[in-house]
């Protein structure tokens, strides 16, 4: 029998937001469900994550590149349960709401074509942050720190250049691969 704690998706998420970012960043935050979702599809394919998860996103190929229903549910879960804010708000550009605006996620973004949506740990999300961290094997936190650090605050089209270049699988069904990567012979 295994003493390897239950890690989720949901947990992965609340470890992405509590971890610290860059200088200047507001801790225990992310801007942008595209950006959450690319950074737990990284988390999982360029960290020592699939180590101590016990779950997988399951991503696949969809409209913007790798695209899992899991994070979606899981954020939907952290937020039922107060550890963490899904509040919309104004995005800076139309970059922000590529899924939004293709109706992948968009109930918060109602018919305003740049809502986004945001994600913050609560109190009880930071109690909760807290205890994962203290669960995870030595290096986890700096292993999910580095990652945050180096990918959160790029402007999201060069965060969804770099996965589609890495991952050139994932964008097979893509609507904007020509747009990202430029057209192809």
């Amino acid at each position: 029998m295994s003493n390897k704690p239950e890690m989720g998706i949901d947990d992965a998420i609340v470890l992405l937001l509590g971890a610290p970012g860059s200088p200047g960043s507001v801790p225990g935050r992310l801007n942008g469900i595209t950006r959450l979702e690319k950074l737990v599809f990284l988390l999982e394919k360029e960290t020592q994550a699939p180590e101590w998860l016990t779950e997988e996103a399951n991503f696949e190929p969809y409209n913007f590149g790798p695209f899992s229903a899991e994070v979606y549910k899981a954020v939907d879960m952290l937020s039922a349960a107060k550890l963490v804010v899904d509040s919309g708000s104004k995005a800076a550009s139309d970059e922000d709401t590529w899924e939004q605006r293709n109706m992948i996620g968009g109930e918060l973004a109602g018919d305003d074509p740049y809502a986004t949506r945001d994600f913050e740990l609560t109190d009880r999300g930071w109690r909760y942050f807290h205890a994962l961290a203290a669960e995870l094997p030595d290096g986890a936190i700096e292993d999910v720190a580095g990652l945050k650090q180096r990918f959160a605050r790029l402007p999201l089209r060069q965060l969804v250049r770099y996965v589609y270049q890495r991952y050139e699988d994932y964008t097979t069904k893509s609507i904007i691969r020509d747009d990202i990567l430029g057209r192809r012979p």
